[in-house]
């Protein structure tokens, strides 16, 4: 068995080459959840729905980014009505995100959500939030904090860091789960995700880092190019 420590865009790409050479059920991903957010009175959690959908062979791998294929009705509609939704969400995630924050009032556990939809989409793999903790990344900036997806999709990123600030009303912990799939592994990979807003988060998990201590631990970089 191997865990990926993963974020919503590099790992991935590294998790669509492991599904040729692994067995599906010898995969296990923990996955950010540090830039989760309610939206329109759904709950988007993008990482984990990434890898949800790679797995589940229906992600959109132009934008690694959503259902592959999928219509935007209701995104255009509350957008005519005013109301300023700045993530484009198409209508079949849309679907995906009601269900989940349906889950999530009703007292359900991220964990228990997630592999709920899992199931629904038929993912073989164990898919993991990283927390059952509601953690939020932010960045500071000259108009004070904003919320990292607000950051990156409605200012494009254009806007000068000053800090990135982990937010959340309890310190999070790793859940069993996570615990259980790293002491089973036998490598745990630091996949190739953002080290700052995807990979930290994960090791910031009161847990993660002892469960690891005596774990073959590979680091993949995300840095390309120049």
């Amino acid at each position: 068995m191997i865990t990926f420590l993963s974020g919503g865009t590099g790992t991935p790409k590294l998790l669509r080459g492991m599904q040729k050479v692994m067995d599906r059920h010898e995969i296990s991903v923990v996955v950010n959840t540090a830039e989760d957010i309610w939206i329109s009175g759904n709950h988007i959690s993008p990482d984990v729905d990434t890898v949800m959908y790679l797995f589940a062979g229906v992600l959109n791998t132009d934008t690694w980014w959503g259902i592959r294929n999928d219509t935007f009705t209701t995104h255009d509609e509350i957008l005519h009505m005013g109301l300023g939704e700045y993530i484009a969400i198409g209508d079949r995630d849309r679907a995906v995100h009601i269900a989940r924050g349906n889950m999530l009032r009703e007292g359900t556990r991220l964990t228990n959500a997630t592999r709920t939809l899992c199931d629904r989409f038929g993912v073989r793999e164990n898919v993991l939030p990283m927390s059952d903790t509601e953690v939020t990344t932010r960045v500071k900036t000259e108009l004070g904090l904003i919320h990292y997806q607000e950051y990156w999709i409605r200012s494009k990123g254009q806007i000068p860091i000053e800090d990135v600030v982990r937010c959340s009303k309890t310190p999070p912990e790793s859940t069993e789960e996570v615990i259980q799939a790293v002491e089973a592994s036998d490598v745990v990979v630091i996949g190739p995700s953002n080290p700052i807003t995807s990979i930290t988060p994960i090791l910031e998990c009161r847990g993660i880092k002892e469960a690891m201590a005596d774990k073959f631990v590979i680091a993949v970089s995300p840095f390309i190019g120049d």
